[in-house]
């Protein structure tokens, strides 16, 4: 197996389990669960917020990534494929919980998701995509 494979298995891996630790996270706090991040994130001024900024900036980074750097083109635009899905998923996230007795739909939570999805999405749309020629030598090593 090659370097550059090994270290591609190990960074999926990684972000599974930040994928994982992610939807545990939301998991506790809909069902109102009280544990020791959430005491230290009451306690840290606009800690709610830097929470919210970094989740949604790393899963932003960490789709981004799964998604190899892909784009779509909207006229001069590029759109990372891993952003829209992650800014999908914060904003079903954030409306549900209007419907969760243990939870409480606040809009300045909304606007640190949006905040970190669109500073996390900068290193997705500026990353060099591997020449074609490179994508043909990564497919060969793999076999």
């Amino acid at each position: 197996m090659s370097k550059r494979r090994i270290i591609t298995l190990a960074a999926t891996c990684c972000a599974i389990a930040f994928l994982v630790f992610t939807v545990w996270i939301i998991h506790e706090a809909n069902i109102g669960r009280d544990n020791i991040l959430f005491k230290t994130v009451r306690a840290t001024p606009y800690g709610d917020k830097i929470g919210h900024f970094f989740l949604a900036g790393i899963l932003t980074l960490t789709a981004n990534f799964l998604f190899r750097h892909r784009c779509w083109r909207l006229a001069r635009l590029s759109v990372p494929y891993g952003s829209i899905l992650i800014l999908a998923i914060a904003i079903i996230e954030e409306a549900s919980q209007y419907f969760l007795p243990t939870r409480s739909l606040d809009i300045y939570d909304a606007l640190a998701n949006f905040a970190g999805i669109l500073a996390f999405s900068v290193p997705a749309i500026l990353w060099p995509r591997p020449a074609k020629s490179e994508l043909a030598d990564h497919r060969q090593d793999r076999r």
